[in-house]
């Protein structure tokens, strides 16, 4: 690789590291090339990418960007997952993976540009709910309180229908009370 491939491939992951919000470091020593290709293929299911990085090169890239925080842990055969917008499936995918392939081992990663995980943290991250599920989580919370007050206000209207109906029964079988 000349000089000039080198900076480019510096720039292009330095715009990726500055852009995705949500990385993951893994190591991937031992994996054979239909492994990798699946893995590849599950974490673009989830939505996100997958990329083998040269760690020289993404040392350099990673300076000035929030991978800066992790970029220590680059050493060896390692790849970088990203995913713009839901750092769960992408932790989900890679976990879900890894426990069918033990040779990958997540190292670290960064969610929302800020926050620093360990090895630990990126299996915490695997082990939530999903964004839709915590969609459906608030809005069921959100509905819950309107549907006890619905039913509480519409308690006392059934039961005066009901006293109303049992009433007109009464009259209508002839038995007068």
């Amino acid at each position: 690789m000349n000089r000039a491939d080198k900076n480019e491939t510096i720039d292009k992951l330095h715009q990726n590291f500055s852009t995705v919000p949500h990385m993951l470091l893994a190591t991937f020593r031992g994996l054979t090339v239909n492994q990798a290709n699946e893995l590849r293929r599950k974490v673009g299911d989830a939505g996100g990418q997958y990329r083998v990085i040269k760690n020289r090169l993404a040392k350099r890239a990673a300076a000035g960007t929030a991978i800066e925080a992790i970029s220590d842990q680059f050493s060896g055969p390692c790849a970088i997952a990203g995913h713009e917008s839901d750092p769960v499936a992408l932790a989900k995918a890679l976990a879900e993976f890894a426990k069918d392939n033990p040779q990958l081992e997540l190292l670290a990663g960064v969610v929302d540009s800020k926050a620093v995980l360990d090895a630990q943290g990126v299996k915490a991250l695997a082990s939530l709910p999903g964004l839709p599920q915590l969609r459906a989580q608030l809005l069921s919370l959100i509905n819950t309180p309107a549907t006890t007050l619905l039913r509480l206000v519409n308690t006392p209207g059934t039961q005066l229908a009901r006293v109303v109906d049992a009433r007109r029964e009464q009259l209508d079988s002839g038995g007068e009370s």
